[in-house]
């Protein structure tokens, strides 16, 4: 049994193989860089538990699909907000395409706890938040990579963001979606219609308006998912409120009387409620999607599966 205490990220853990390792400075270096990686990890622990973001939310940010788009998106603006106030650096969105995100963070401060190493990445911690912020918080399966980083070499830190497709569909796809890949007019008016349409051309489940082989084989293997939508309100809302209200009074003792006012009048918060994601509901499907490099690939095996 690990000795490792409970609730550590992966990166502090032994079965990750854990960070580079911190000697080769000064006994002062090592010792600084140590606690700076421990305040690292306990903001993560401290920080990360209360960030779960419901789906209505994280299906926004998957329909944003141009990086301005993205940039304004309220879960983005969280997520950069929260990595930078839980020690990682300033966080920026630089490249974008269909379930692929790469992030860049100049002057990354995980690398100064490496003062004597060079020639090679060394931005695990990094690495492990972003895997854990995409699969725990928002419930999305992917793959996180370091690309390039400052200690080898390169002018930045860069990090890829890799989505499996079920798990990215499963919360992006609403009943409406579902309905225009099904042959039927969902009831919203024109303007949302084209935006919908437009949203599932770029994710190649529609291909000129009609279902893609893609779509046609996630609407016959994993279309009839049933899984019941948990409904609460993003980590963001009450910072937002305190910003409505105070951009409405001019002294800070009238702002003050009205949020104390909003928060006597809101019921005692819950925790966030588990919400039934697609590898609880087919498991079989998600340990299939690990194995499987690609969606058609993936797609290719069920079939086999289904005729065997």
């Amino acid at each position: 049994m690990s000795d490792t205490p409970p609730g550590l990220p992966p990166f502090m853990q032994d079965s990750a193989g854990g960070p580079p390792d911190l000697s080769g400075g000064s006994f002062a270096q090592s010792m600084g860089a140590f606690g700076t990686l421990l305040k690292v990890q306990q903001n993560i622990s401290e920080r990360f538990p209360k960030s779960k973001v419901p789906w209505n939310e994280t299906r926004k940010f998957l329909k944003c699909f141009t990086i301005d788009a993205i940039r304004s998106n309220s879960l983005h603006k969280f997520h950069m907000k929260l990595f930078n106030e839980s020690g990682l650096g300033s966080m920026q969105l630089i490249s974008y395409a269909p379930m692929n995100y790469i992030f860049a963070v100049p002057n990354n401060p995980i690398c100064n706890c490496y003062p004597a190493l060079n020639n090679q990445k060394v931005c695990v911690a990094t690495t492990d938040a972003l895997h854990r912020f995409f699969t725990e918080e928002l419930e999305l399966e992917c793959s996180v990579e370091e690309t390039e980083c400052i200690k080898n070499g390169d002018p930045v830190c860069k990090f890829k963001v890799a989505l499996q497709p079920i798990s990215a569909y499963q919360i992006m796809l609403d009943e409406q979606d579902k309905m225009i890949l099904s042959g039927v007019r969902p009831p919203v008016d024109q303007n949302e219609l084209i935006e919908r349409v437009k949203a599932l051309t770029v994710y190649k489940l529609l291909d000129n308006g009609k279902l893609s082989e893609i779509g046609n084989a996630y609407m016959q293997f994993a279309g009839n998912m049933k899984v019941q939508e948990k409904i609460f309100d993003p980590p963001w809302k009450k910072e937002e409120e305190i910003a409505a209200v105070a951009s409405k009074h001019s002294t800070f003792g009238s702002a003050f009387g009205e949020m104390a006012q909003k928060i006597q009048d809101t019921p005692a918060e819950k925790a966030p409620p588990a919400t039934s994601t697609a590898k609880e509901e087919n498991p079989k499907l998600q340990e299939e999607a690990k194995k499987t490099d690609s969606f058609a690939e993936l797609m290719a095996k069920m079939k086999k599966n289904q005729e065997a």
